[in-house]
């Protein structure tokens, strides 16, 4: 990639202009005390692996504070977006989530392909993005590191990483809390915790959470009942060590997932399983030559059960903090859910992670940052995908050994000035034995009427093929009669790839304190996430994708401590891109697959701005500005079975459609994203204070499908949440009234359509307007 070198020195320049004050630096010797007298509040990140003030970390990071998860209600990672705009999540599907942090993401919808954004829980990497359910309480903060993470964090991630702090334990002190929420949908949460002191050193902390409420749509999915807790056990028997035992258990239940039809208004939220919405269904499935059949008789259900342990030890020697972090985790995942079709999944998985690291001490000239990783994963998924004419019977057993050794130096020219450079070596082994029977209902005659309608689907959903598959002595029968016209075509795939994926991360970075609360950054970073496998008949393997990441960014707090100014700049090439998607094979069935589709050239600027405007009154806002093109993004699908589903120019090649996304934007990539917020405080006694928050989010149009079909451009959209809390500071409680999406502002956070008909377009919808009171009580 070439670089106007003129232009990144105006560049650097003009952002070191940026940190300082029109006056220049404030002579005020409280611009140095981050806790000055009605000035903003500190916030502590371990990004970097060492506490620091979030302002002083040079990379490109959103902190969420404890409070601000409260108030948006935050029980799961889908609930992010409304705090971290640079953040698109959704999921349409018992554990299939999709993470795309500016537009770099995937689709995950089973176990062999694995996240762009990674997510960990203190610090333990969880290899299953779906496990990260029913962690969102008792938290300390959520960060979310923007970009590529190809040196310090254990499982590399092209996109970014998320990290999910929950609150330690106090050492030495009892106490705790209770709060609950009640709202419109039968919403009930109910999360507490208790802190016990076991001596001066030590403590015990036990936390939960029981939230419920009923479906957003009509046919009752898009529901929550979940319940969990923790249990943390804290000592510092000596001054030199600290060492923390965490265990946790999280239940998710009820429907789950759901999604409703285009061509149904919106507004009225109903759902695909409902009786309204069948006749929607009712179009043409090529090649099958008949018509879908309705979602009647299908109970969709979610019945997931994760846990696991950790333990967190630190000795603090001569030559640094010694950590070590063993760890295991454990998801046992049960669901039927029909979205794009309806499928039936039970996955048991396993992970083992190590990870210890050597942190050097600060004040020397020289720090350093030394460690060595090491996940195992072992699953076993059983899945049935139906799709009327097609399905899938599949058996996946996924086994990966992933090592790695990181390191960072940061070398100190002077007090004002850094360099930095880091590295990662990693190996990933993956193995597995996939299995399935894959069946599709064909017209033998397209050619004109009556063709096949009248042909029945293949509608029952369960683990087992279905009996016809065989015949009386139990062998498969590969083609037979089925129906008006049509054959029934039955097939194997039996696959057992092993691959050894092995890739070197670097990154280069400078820091310059311009002031004693400003500073500019920049840096170099490469990220690469390994290859994996899914079900087919053809070539199973995807090989990694790679991202190089220029960044340039500047930090400043001005005016007395009063005003918080942070600029960023960067540059993204995404290469080898890893794409799932449903696809034709090379005999004309359906699948879902992952492939390596060209790549994505990502730049834009980030800023953010907060201001205490009076001792009172605090003002916060967030632009993004973003500008994607995916580059040389070809592929094939094969032509026998008709002009493919995409919005992108294609031309027949022999016997394949070539397809040029060439020059389109990235998917969940909207232009603009802009958050702004206010805070008022009113002092009503010396025992009571009132606080107004209103916070606001927008966001332009943006693909949210793959194939880039102008029904999957994505209106822009504005969201809006309103809080009052009324607080006590004798006894310690507190009573609020919410209201979140104020304007019941629907828009589509995924829009697939139907693998077998691209008329029936399905659509997975942002929350609707919710309200209600919270109370709490600490003690």
């Amino acid at each position: 990639m070439s670089i106007n070198k003129s232009l990144l020195v105006s560049t650097i320049l003009a952002m070191g202009a940026v940190a300082l004050p029109a006056t220049g630096y404030a002579q005020d010797s409280d611009d140095n005390d981050t806790t000055a007298e009605g000035g903003l509040a500190e916030i502590v990140v371990t990004a970097q692996r060492r506490e620091e003030s979030l302002q002083k970390a040079a990379l490109a990071i959103t902190a969420v504070d404890s409070e601000s998860l409260a108030r948006a209600a935050i029980t799961d990672t889908a609930g992010l977006v409304r705090v971290a705009p640079a953040l698109q999540i959704s999921t349409i599907g018992g554990s299939a989530t999709q993470f795309y942090l500016r537009g770099v993401g995937n689709f995950t919808t089973n176990s062999n392909s694995d996240a762009a954004v990674s997510v960990a829980v203190n610090g333990v990497t969880i290899a299953r993005s779906s496990a990260v359910q029913g962690m969102f309480y008792d938290l300390q903060r959520v960060e979310v590191l923007k970009g590529p993470q190809g040196t310090l964090y254990g499982r590399n991630a092209t996109g970014g990483q998320i990290n999910v702090i929950t609150r330690k334990p106090d050492l030495g002190e009892t106490g705790g809390y209770l709060n609950g929420e009640f709202g419109n949908f039968g919403a009930v949460k109910v999360e507490g915790a208790v802190n016990l002191a076991m001596g001066d050193d030590g403590a015990l902390r036990i936390s939960g959470i029981k939230s419920e409420h009923d479906g957003y749509l009509s046919d009752g999915t898009n529901d929550e009942d979940m319940y969990a807790f923790r249990v943390q056990m804290a000592a510092e028997p000596t001054e030199n060590f600290s060492i923390n035992v965490m265990g946790d258990y999280a239940h998710v239940g009820g429907v789950g997932p759901g999604v409703t039809i285009q061509g149904i208004d919106r507004d009225d939220r109903i759902g695909s399983l409902d009786p309204v919405a069948q006749p929607y269904l009712h179009a043409l499935a090529f090649p099958a030559g008949s018509f879908l059949g309705e979602r009647t008789g299908f109970e969709p259900y979610q019945d997931n059960d994760y846990f696991g342990f950790a333990v967190e030890a630190t000795l603090s020697t001569s030559i640094g903090d010694i950590t070590v972090i063993p760890a295991y985790r454990r998801a046992e995942v049960d669901f039927l859910t029909c979205t794009t079709q309806c499928f039936l999944t039970e996955l048991d998985d396993d992970q083992y992670s190590f990870e210890t690291r050597l942190t050097s001490n600060s004040g020397g000239p020289l720090d350093y940052i030394l460690g060595v990783f090491y996940l195992s994963e072992q699953s076993h998924e059983r899945a049935n995908y139906n799709q009327d004419f097609n399905a899938f019977f599949a058996d996946f057993s996924n086994d990966t050994d992933s090592y790695a050794a990181f390191g960072r130096l940061t070398y100190h020219l002077s007090d004002a000035a850094r360099l930095t450079a880091a590295g990662r070596y990693t190996v990933d082994k993956k193995n597995a034995e996939i299995f399935a029977y894959n069946a599709r209902v064909v017209c033998n005659d397209l050619s004109g009427p009556p063709f096949c309608i009248g042909t029945p689907p293949l509608s029952p959903v369960q683990f087992d093929p279905l009996p016809i598959f065989f015949d009386g002595n139990g062998d498969l029968i590969p083609a037979q009669p089925y129906g008006n016209n049509a054959t029934l075509l039955v097939g194997t795939a039996y696959n057992t790839p092993d691959e050894t994926f092995k890739k070197f991360t670097y990154r280069l970075g400078f820091e310059y304190d311009v002031a004693p609360q400003s500073m500019i950054y920049g840096s170099f970073e490469t990220g690469f996430k390994a290859g994996g496998f899914y079900n087919s008949v053809d070539d199973p393997v995807f090989q990694p994708e790679t991202i190089d990441a220029w960044t340039l960014g500047s930090k400043n707090r001005f005016l007395n401590n009063r005003l918080q100014l942070n600029l960023e700049l960067f540059w993204w090439e995404y290469k080898d891109q890893q794409i799932s998607q449903f696809a034709f094979n090379s005999q004309g069935g359906v699948e879902f697959g992952t492939f390596n589709i060209g790549g994505t050239r990502i730049r834009g600027a980030e800023l953010e701005l907060v201001g205490k405007v009076t001792p009172t009154t605090t003002l916060t806002g967030l632009v993004q500005y973003l500008d994607t093109e995916r580059r040389n993004f070809v592929y094939e699908t094969p032509a026998l079975v008709g002009p493919p589903p995409t919005g992108c120019p294609f031309e027949p090649s022999d016997a394949v459609f070539v397809v040029d996304c060439s020059g389109f934007p990235a998917i969940n990539a909207p232009k603009w994203s802009i958050s702004a917020g206010l805070e008022q405080e009113f002092d009503l006694s010396d025992n009571a204070r009132l606080v107004f928050n209103a916070d606001g989010r927008y966001r332009s149009s943006a693909y949210v499908g793959n194939e880039q079909l102008p029904f999957q451009l994505e209106k822009s959209s504005f969201m809006a949440d309103l809080q009052l809390k009324l607080s006590f500071y004798e006894p310690e409680v507190y009573i609020a009234g919410f209201v979140n999406n104020v304007t019941d502002e629907i828009t589509s956070t995924y829009t697939p359509f139907h693998p077998l008909s691209t008329s029936v377009v399905f659509e997975s919808l942002s929350p609707p307007r919710t309200y209600g009171v919270r109370v709490g009580y600490n003690f």
